[in-house]
């Protein structure tokens, strides 16, 4: 999904134990998150960091917007809009082609996890965190995604989100000021091609 949850994974390290309950509980809490985020693309020795802010409300709503790079990603449960200002591009996609078993179904997605994805505990900890790992059921049906990292604080809140491709490439997301529960104006999940921009629909 473009850069949709485009994450950078950092190799783990230190040992401790990690419960995939929290990731449960979590989401049973979470209909609706918020949060500012920093993300971390690393391809081979080149990385680069972004930052933004997102809004999901559950089911299949999603925000995501980049600050420096002028590109943002909703979804209104239907179709997903990706308007990339400098190009004056908007691409428009179909929600069940783009999400069902992507990274972003983890955090927005209106399935039961289990049927997707292989949720594990991992016996790590690092930065203070809870991680728990998510493998796609089916390798080559993944969106091009080959695991998942979900890093928790001790109150059960989501910290970092990690994830490798099926290149390798690794990209991470550290999240700051997450709420969860809060009112999102339903306005935040419409998009209208702004006039005179190229619209790709695919």
């Amino acid at each position: 999904m473009k850069k949709i949850i485009l994450i950078a994974a950092a190799y783990l390290t230190s040992v401790a134990h990690a419960d995939s309950a929290v990731l449960t509980n979590f989401l049973a809490n979470a209909k609706t998150i918020k949060a500012n985020f920093s993300q971390t693309i690393v391809t081979g020795k080149k990385s680069r960091t972004t930052q933004g802010t997102m809004e999901i409300s559950r089911p299949n709503k999603f925000r995501w917007e980049y600050t420096q790079d002028q590109q943002l990603i909703v979804s209104d449960a239907q179709q997903i809009y990706l308007y990339d200002k400098p190009l004056q591009q908007v691409t428009i996609r179909q929600l069940g082609k783009s999400i069902d078993k992507s990274p972003a179904a983890v955090l927005a997605g209106a399935n039961d996890l289990q049927s997707a994805y292989k949720v594990s505990d991992i016996a790590t900890k690092t930065a203070g965190l809870n991680w728990v790992r998510i493998d796609p059921k089916i390798k080559n049906d993944n969106n091009g995604f080959q695991v998942v990292l979900m890093g928790f604080d001790k109150q059960g809140k989501l910290s970092q989100m990690q994830f490798t491709d099926s290149f390798g490439n690794k990209t991470s997301i550290s999240f700051s000021n997450l709420q969860t529960g809060v009112a999102i104006p339903a306005s935040d999940y419409t998009f209208t091609p702004p006039a005179g921009v190229d619209v790709l629909q695919e």
